[in-house]
């Protein structure tokens, strides 16, 4: 069966993004690694040159993703040119007398709003657990100094608690708006 339309690829927008950014930090490191047997001989290992080679695969297939999605946006975006069709001035095309076209566009701020925790989430792993005990640590840590003011701590975890019930706010919101749930905000 043939497919007659293709859907809008989200997915590369993520492969896109994530990926740059996995890239952006992590090739340095390894450029600096396949260096290692130009400024110190000594450092030259089985371990090293193993860990440069995984390294240098990881980047590789996160390149090869990232030109995957590429070309994956960039076929939908000339499919959706070609396939909308051209409508003379005055005329009123078939999708917009039929309600084709009433249905909202979804927002990005949602996913800027829910990009930083679920970073946050993956990269933390098991830590993300003491995150909602993290600002008690925080202003406990903050009194085993001699000289720290009186109001410190009460500030930490004001402003620790704060943030949190803050983001999670957000957090719900985007996903009502995701869902479509709430009107739009204009």
């Amino acid at each position: 069966m043939k497919q007659t339309e293709i859907t809008n690829p989200i997915w590369a927008y993520f492969v896109l993004i994530g990926g740059g950014i996995f890239v952006l930090t992590t090739f340095p490191g390894i450029l600096l690694m396949m260096t290692i047997p130009l400024w110190k001989r000594d450092e030259i290992s089985f371990f090293s040159i193993l860990f440069m080679v995984i390294g240098l695969c990881i980047i590789i297939v996160v390149g090869r993703g990232m030109k995957r999605a590429f070309v994956a946006i960039k076929t939908y975006k000339q499919w959706s040119k070609t396939a909308s069709p051209i409508v003379a001035v005055g005329e009123k095309p078939a999708e917009l007398v039929s309600g084709g076209l009433d249905k909202r566009k979804k927002p990005i701020w949602p996913w800027i709003a829910l990009t930083p925790g679920a970073l946050l989430l993956v990269s933390s792993g098991p830590g993300v657990l003491m995150l909602p005990i993290a600002p008690l640590f925080l202003a406990g840590m903050s009194t085993d100094s001699g000289n720290t003011p009186g109001y410190v701590p009460g500030m930490i975890i004001i402003i620790g608690y704060g943030l949190l019930i803050g983001y999670t706010v957000l957090v719900v919101k985007a996903i009502k708006r995701l869902r479509g749930d709430s009107p739009p905000v204009c």
